[in-house]
């Protein structure tokens, strides 16, 4: 995969209390439209196979279609659009998102209940919004990712979020772990579940999804903690994504979070996995120390 990635946007219509680019605290949007152009203009013709755009929320950029239209201009075969998927409620806006070259929409799931999503994402009504969006998509033959970020309250119904899923023929699968960063920061104590709690719930949740045939990855969890499914973590194979975030450019995101948001322990050291796993989030090790990871052997890779 040959990626180009851009933050568009810093302003959302959700409150998502572990939102790891702090768009809950955000007061104005800092991300200069011209910086977007220039970046889709500088990359274009240069192998990139999709463009995605996050935020924030991007469905509610002013500039969407501009945007949409500048990267089929300069030559992009097509866009992705990381969302919570409450815009997507709208049919028609959906089929225009297509039109203008969305081949992908990878949304936000954190519950079951409806409950659940509101309260994380601190919006009323907003789950039956996101489950009319993803509808809308598979209605119009768009392939859905979700991703679900693991957290204290939305744990113990990733079973049912899981079947949920199924019920909504969601193509891809994707569990991310709680990253202690922007909002996030202030939210692993009160969100944050511990590895052993995570991995009790998470591997019956990947054995089902498997035995569904659905695709399933698994995004920030350090290996040890999801063994035997290692191979599933977005770790597992190279990647190709150059990032744009508030006009810097980060030629390789999986080596920028390698280097700059994971750091090593004790237990990694001698870890048959370390070339593959970029360890642990840096926060959640200083907060909670080294004692739930233990070094993988040699079999594991």
């Amino acid at each position: 995969m040959k990626q180009l990635s851009l933050h568009v946007t810093d302003t959302c219509n959700s409150k998502c209390g572990f939102c790891v680019v702090g768009s809950p605290l955000a007061q104005k949007d800092a991300v200069h439209y011209p910086d977007l152009v220039r970046f889709l203009f500088e990359n274009a013709e240069q192998g990139y196979t999709s463009v995605n755009f996050h935020g924030g929320e991007p469905t509610i950029h002013p500039k969407l279609f501009e945007l949409l239209n500048l990267a089929r201009l300069f030559g992009y075969p097509e866009v992705h659009i990381q969302t919570n998927g409450r815009k997507l409620k709208d049919s028609e806006f959906v089929r225009k998102l297509q039109e203008g070259g969305v081949r992908l929409f990878i949304v936000s799931l954190h519950g079951f209940h409806a409950e659940t999503q509101d309260m994380l994402a601190q919006v009323r009504g907003g789950f039956e919004e996101t489950l009319e969006g993803i509808r809308n998509a598979k209605r119009l033959g768009i392939p859905v990712r979700t991703n679900t970020v693991l957290t204290k309250q939305n744990l113990y119904e990733l079973d049912q979020l899981v079947g949920l899923c199924g019920e909504l023929d969601v193509d891809h699968v994707n569990i991310s772990n709680l990253h202690p960063v922007g909002s996030g920061f202030f939210a692993i104590d009160g969100m944050g579940p511990a590895m052993a709690e995570t991995r009790e719930v998470l591997l019956p949740a990947v054995e089902r999804l498997l035995a569904m045939n659905r695709r399933v990855s698994l995004e920030g969890f350090p290996f040890c903690v999801v063994r035997p499914y290692q191979h599933l973590s977005i770790e597992w194979e190279k990647r190709d994504i150059r990032m744009m975030y508030h006009g810097s450019v980060y030629d390789n995101y999986d080596t920028y979070m390698d280097q700059e948001c994971r750091t090593y322990g004790p237990a990694c050291q001698q870890c048959s996995c370390r070339g593959l796993c970029g360890g642990v989030y840096k926060e959640y090790a200083e907060r909670r120390g080294w004692s739930e990871f233990a070094p993988l052997p040699a079999a594991s890779r």
